[in-house]
């Protein structure tokens, strides 16, 4: 069973409200025309099914698979966590707003980006209906 209460004060947690904040910014970013920023959010999205993919399938396995799966699965966040690096660099680029980067916080609150990463995919499952 999970509890979210409990979730909510663990370090580096990220709340739904927060998350939701942070990807509404990125797609008021989204509102631009240039292919280039799109493709980096399409590269985003398709490293956030991966990681989430794995990390979905932690919660079912056994100590052996774990261990043999813990680098793939570290391979994944880090490349989800370079997918949206990339993405918000581009957005500077660009002079769009990237304060919800700071907000999501630095790279080594690893827990809480990953954690946005399965926001993000809930996000745009509730959006596709």
């Amino acid at each position: 069973m999970f509890n979210y209460e409990t979730y909510l004060k663990q370090v580096d947690s990220l709340s739904f409200e927060e998350a939701l904040d942070l990807y509404n910014a990125i797609y008021q970013d989204l509102e631009t025309d240039n292919q280039d920023l799109h493709e980096l959010w399409g590269d985003t999205i398709d490293a956030a099914l991966d990681y989430v993919q794995m990390r979905t399938k932690w919660n079912f396995m056994d100590m052996g698979e774990r261990m043999t799966a813990d680098s793939t699965r570290t391979n994944l966040h880090n490349q989800f966590m370079s997918c949206l690096t990339i993405f918000s660099r581009e957005c500077a680029q660009l002079n769009l707003d990237i304060s919800w980067i700071e907000k999501l916080g630095p790279t080594t609150q690893r827990k809480r980006w990953g954690d946005f990463a399965g926001y993000i995919l809930c996000f745009e499952n509730l959006k596709a209906r």
